[in-house]
């Protein structure tokens, strides 16, 4: 993502350069005990005097201890959890090994958002701690090994492997990669004839919607192009058809996978007796608003915890403009709510994806209740207020760029457009 490598980031680390993540599969010798230690002595000023051992052998505390400290590091955030585990041996053994989870819900990096490359070589990207702003760079060569397809809301990055087809999954902190069916069988008759001349399918290929379902057991994968919903398990051998009809968003949330098109807010239902996974509706939006198939969208949006939905309509003042209208998703009385704000949120969205940040806490430049769209959902204006209606222009691009523009940008586009 061209431009962004200067962004600012309004945080408790807006001062401090991205740092970069220990690789866990490379632990740090014992040895770097002690510069953790004076490193966190330096960030930090306490209040009252504090009697510290200099001959303490703090990698020796204890299973008991050290096993406590690596369940809250990991209840705080997995990339603490794994400076943890980088520190010694003995600590790496009190603790399990995040590489060997699997699609493990506890180390999923469900609070990083993968924002551009950092420029420090092709592989090394920037990744936005969404709660926090922390910012840290990330090696990552399993990016020149496959073609990236999507960002899933789990911080997840869904890629193809080219020669074979196949779909993996890749957890950017912990590097552990998920083998999941090829497309081979779901592509279009025109994208086998391309792949027979040489193209790469994975850039003719894209994805409105992934993420996990059923305690991550099962990933659901919404195709625009091909187009289709499916589903599978890591190690079938095949893909399985839920829905041909086209998606305008998809999202994992609390344990399931929503969609959302001109009918409404629709879930993908599993059971215990081996029947397919299939979709049903839960909320109608025939009774909220009317909805042009040719000129609007839905937007789904997890808002820390809440489903929302945003309607993207043409305006009706004469004017070619965007109007946006937010709306709570009971999922109980199955109706679409109205919505004035989102509980001091803002939400940056773009065609595909949609994430929702603290506003004014980490990002105090981000204004509450407000979208802030990426250019490839609207070009004309950079925010829309859902309490007052209110627009923000575009403005124009300045060095070095804010977050706003920052996320603004990685929101936008999927494929090759990501990276």
């Amino acid at each position: 993502m061209a431009g962004t490598s200067g962004a600012q980031i309004s945080s408790r680390r807006a001062a401090d350069r991205p740092r970069a993540l220990p690789d866990p599969r490379r632990p740090c010798p014992s040895s770097n005990i002690r510069s953790h230690a004076q490193s966190a002595g330096r960030k930090r000023k306490y209040s009252v005097a504090i009697d510290v051992d200099p001959v303490r052998d703090w990698a020796n505390i204890g299973d008991g201890p050290a096993g406590l400290i690596a369940e809250l590091a990991l209840a705080s955030d997995v990339a603490d959890y794994i400076r943890f585990r980088a520190v010694c041996q003995p600590w790496r053994r009190c603790s399990p090994d995040p590489c060997a989870g699997g699609l493990d819900g506890r180390f999923l990096p469900r609070k990083w958002i993968m924002l551009d490359k950092a420029l420090a070589g092709p592989r090394r990207h920037r990744f936005l701690n969404v709660s926090t702003g922390e910012c840290i760079r990330l090696d990552l060569p399993e990016l020149a090994e496959h073609t990236l397809l999507a960002l899933t809301p789990e911080g997840l990055l869904l890629l193809l492997v080219e020669p074979t087809l196949v779909v993996r999954l890749l957890n950017p902190l912990t590097r552990q990669l998920t083998d999941l069916p090829p497309v081979t069988a779901l592509l279009r008759p025109e994208q086998h004839r391309s792949r027979q001349c040489g193209s790469q399918i994975g850039q003719t290929i894209n994805v409105s919607g992934v993420g996990l379902v059923a305690d991550a057991s099962m990933v659901a994968v919404n195709f625009s192009d091909p187009r289709g919903l499916v589903a599978a398990k890591p190690g079938d051998e095949s893909w399985t058809m839920v829905d041909k009809e086209y998606m305008n968003s998809g999202l994992p949330f609390a344990g399931r996978f929503y969609c959302a098109n001109y009918r409404g807010v629709m879930v993908l239902t599993t059971s215990l007796d081996q029947q397919p996974p299939r979709l049903r509706l839960v909320a109608d939006q025939s009774d909220s608003f009317d909805f042009s198939r040719m000129a609007d969208s839905l937007h789904l949006v997890d808002n820390a915890g809440e489903l929302m939905l945003v309607h993207r309509a043409l305006s009706l003042d004469g004017e070619y403009a965007r109007s946006y209208d937010a709306y709570r998703v009971d999922l109980e009385a199955g109706v679409l709510a109205p919505a004035k704000g989102f509980n001091g949120r803002a939400v940056f969205m773009g065609m595909f994806r949609s994430i929702s940040v603290p506003a004014e806490a980490a990002y105090p430049s981000v204004a509450a209740d407000s979208i802030y769209l990426g250019h490839d959902c609207d070009r004309q204006i950079q925010g829309y207020n859902i309490a007052d209606g209110s627009r923000c222009s575009l403005i124009e691009a300045v060095y070095p760029r804010s977050i706003v523009d920052c996320l603004r940008c990685c929101i936008q586009g999927v494929g090759k457009q990501l990276a």
